[in-house]
C-alpha cells in the first residue's frame, strides 16, 4: 500500500471527531466541498468506503475505525518521539493539554496550574472546560493529554489513572433553614424548599438522573443551568439550595458564604472524581509532571494511590 496522504488523513480525522462534513469544515475554517473531495480521494486511495451518509451527518465504517486507529497510533508515536527528545532537553519546552469539568477550576488553578507555570514557564499549558462526555471524548480522541471529570461514564478507550470518592452534598446559605443543624439530610427534606440543579450532559446531572431512577421520582428544580457559578450565586442569594460536590465551591465554603450538609443517599455518597488518559497513549515528561502535581496537590486526590503513577 502506498503512503497515506497526511493532509487527507487530517481531514478524515476531523470528520470523525465532528460527526459531519460541515462541522469539520467549520473547525478547519475551510469549505465543506474541500473536505468532501479530500475524503473521496482518500477513499479512492485506500479502495474502501469510510463513511455512510445519514441525514446531516456521517457514520464511520469499519474501515474508518481501522484508519482512525492507525492515525492515533501515528500521533502517539510522534508524541513519544517528542517526549524522548524533550526529556533530553530537560523539560525546556513542550505542551500539555488538559480538559476538565468546571468544578475543578479553582482548586486546579490554585494548587497545580499556577505553581506549575511559575516553575516551568517554558512549558505551554492548554486548559479547557467541558461537559463530562466532552472530557471523555477529548481524551479518547487525543484532543487532550489528561482529563479531570466528575462522575464520568465508563469508556473502554480511556483509563482512570486516579480516582477519589467525592460525594454530592447539599449547599445552602448559612441562614437557610437547611443550612442550620448537623447530621445528614434526606432528599425529602430538600424537596420541601426551592432548589437548582445542573443540566445535562454534565456529570453532576447524570448522578441526579440516577437518583431519580432509583427513587422513582421526577425532580422539578426552580432553576436549571449548565454553570456551577450560576448554581452558587443562586444559593448565595438565598433563593434556594443546590446539590454539588464541595470541590466546586471550596472558596465559597471557606469564606463562609455557603455551608454544606451531607445527604443520606447511597448514590450521592459514592460519586467520584477521576483523572483520565487514553489507553496506550505515551505521555511526555511534562504531562507526567502535571499528573504528579495533580496527584500530590489537588485536594480531592491528595493521598490517593494512583495505579501506574510514576514516582
Amino acid at each position: 500500500m502506498q503512503e497515506i496522504n497526511q493532509a487527507r488523513l487530517r481531514y478524515f480525522y476531523e470528520v470523525v471527531r465532528c460527526g459531519s462534513l460541515r462541522a469539520a469544515a467549520d473547525k478547519l475554517d475551510t469549505a465543506a466541498s474541500v473536505i468532501s473531495r479530500q475524503v473521496r480521494l482518500l477513499e479512492q486511495e485506500l479502495g474502501v468506503t469510510l463513511f455512510e451518509r445519514r441525514g446531516r451527518g456521517v457514520i464511520p465504517t469499519e474501515a474508518a475505525q481501522l484508519l482512525l486507529d492507525y492515525h492515533q497510533g501515528c500521533q502517539a508515536q510522534q508524541e513519544h518521539l517528542a517526549a524522548r527528545l524533550e526529556a533530553l532537553r530537560g523539560m525546556r519546552s513542550g505542551q500539555v493539554k488538559l480538559v476538565i469539568s468546571e468544578g475543578f477550576i479553582d482548586s486546579l488553578m490554585d494548587q497545580v496550574i499556577g505553581p506549575f507555570c511559575h516553575r516551568h514557564p517554558q512549558i505551554q499549558l492548554d486548559v479547557h472546560t467541558a461537559s463530562v462526555n466532552e472530557v471523555v471524548e477529548s481524551v479518547a480522541g487525543d484532543a487532550a493529554h489528561l482529563g479531570l471529570a466528575f462522575n464520568p461514564p465508563v469508556d473502554p478507550r480511556v483509563r482512570c489513572r486516579l480516582a477519589a470518592v467525592h460525594p454530592v452534598q447539599l449547599l445552602a446559605a448559612p441562614d437557610h433553614p437547611l443550612g442550620i443543624g448537623q447530621g445528614p439530610l434526606t432528599l425529602q427534606e430538600m424537596l420541601a424548599y426551592p432548589y437548582a440543579l445542573m443540566s445535562a450532559p454534565y456529570g453532576l446531572r447524570r448522578i441526579i438522573d440516577v437518583v431519580e431512577l432509583t427513587e422513582r421520582i421526577h425532580l422539578t428544580p426552580s432553576l436549571t443551568t449548565n454553570s456551577l457559578r450560576v448554581l452558587k450565586q443562586y444559593v448565595v442569594s438565598g433563593a434556594g439550595v443546590t446539590l454539588m460536590p464541595a470541590l466546586g465551591a471550596h472558596r465559597e465554603l471557606a469564606a463562609g458564604e455557603l455551608v454544606r450538609r451531607a445527604l443520606a443517599h447511597p448514590v450521592l455518597a459514592a460519586t467520584q472524581c477521576q483523572m483520565l488518559v487514553r489507553v496506550g497513549r505515551p505521555l511526555s515528561d511534562a504531562a507526567l509532571e502535571v499528573m504528579r502535581q495533580i496527584a500530590n496537590h489537588l485536594p480531592v486526590f491528595r493521598g490517593e494511590a494512583a495505579p501506574g503513577m510514576p514516582a
